[in-house]
């Protein structure tokens, strides 16, 4: 996806209700944050070849170059708010996300999350391919902490979300990749989480299935799930989210309202674009320069 802001939905479909100013539920601020990022720090070591890699695993990676992913970040989002993450790609946007629901770890700082999560990161990720639908649901379910008990009460629930039909019995090796996602949406979504976690646009399935699950997550924000929200899109965010965070460069920009948030990252963007265009400008001027150069000397010679 380009890094500028798309204006589109998260569905593609324009005509979709959002949620916007006093409809958003009121978050408890006297609660504790449902999620907190204290001084919080992400370096990943750069490799320049698995043979490198290799070797760095014998020399604990003295000398390995390292990128800061995140270079500080502190924020705080309490139970009810719905906070949409933007910024260029590799400004720390999916390494927050990834944080949240305990697939990476801070290299320093501290990172508290208060709740059960439900992530829309990679949905078809953690799938047995031997198993069938119905057994994978009951797997992942145990994954994210369910009882028996309740998992019992929401199988139904994710069966008939997932529209698989006959398919839901069938190994999911015989799944397509759409098929897959409808599944691993349906669990995420039916499992009653306290915290949803969700990065860049849906596609799932058609465009009647993909107004079903906006309309699913736009329910669970009516209803007071904290939401956390990676996307480009500012119908998405404006209708999805009632607060914004802007990451640049690994830090924390701007954090308050969605549309300063987007004005000041529309901003930033036509910056960068105007500096490359003068570097393309610069680039052709001196190409010129040096054609002209090498064409006065050949007609000296």
């Amino acid at each position: 996806m380009s890094e500028e802001v798309k204006k589109t939905t998260v569905a593609d479909e324009p005509e979709e209700a959002g949620i916007t100013g006093e409809d958003f539920p009121e978050p408890d601020y006297s609660a504790p944050p449902a999620v907190e990022f204290e001084d919080v720090q992400k370096f990943y070591y750069l490799y320049t070849s698995e043979k490198s890699r290799f070797k760095a695993m014998f020399t604990n990676n003295r000398g390995v170059k390292q990128h800061p992913a995140l270079n500080g970040v502190s924020f705080r989002i309490y139970p009810g708010e719905s906070v949409g993450f933007i910024g260029r790609n590799g400004a720390g946007k999916s390494t927050i996300l990834k944080m949240i629901t305990g697939v990476s770890y801070p290299t320093g700082g501290d990172v508290t999350v208060r709740g059960k999560v439900a992530a829309m990161l990679e949905l078809t990720a953690g799938f047995s391919q031997e198993m069938t639908g119905r057994e994978n649901i009951r797997m992942k379910a145990l994954l994210l902490g369910l009882t028996e008990s309740e998992i019992d009460d929401i199988e139904d629930d994710i069966i008939d979300f997932a529209e698989l039909d006959e398919y839901i019995d069938q190994p999911v090796r015989t799944y397509s990749s759409g098929m897959k996602m409808r599944l691993g949406f349906a669990i995420n979504i039916n499992i009653k989480p306290e915290i949803l976690v969700i990065d860049e646009a849906l596609s799932v399935g058609d465009a009647r299935f993909r107004k079903k699950c906006r309309e699913s997550i736009l329910t669970l924000i009516r209803t007071g799930v904290t939401v956390l929200f990676v996307s480009h899109s500012v119908d998405a965010l404006t209708t999805t989210c009632n607060r914004a965070i802007y990451l640049k460069e690994g830090k924390v920009a701007f954090d308050g309202s969605v549309v300063e948030a987007l004005e000041l990252y529309d901003k930033d963007v036509e910056e960068i674009r105007r500096q490359r265009r003068e570097k393309r400008k610069a680039q052709k001027k001196k190409a010129k320069e040096r054609l002209a150069m090498l064409k006065s000397k050949k007609e000296k010679s």
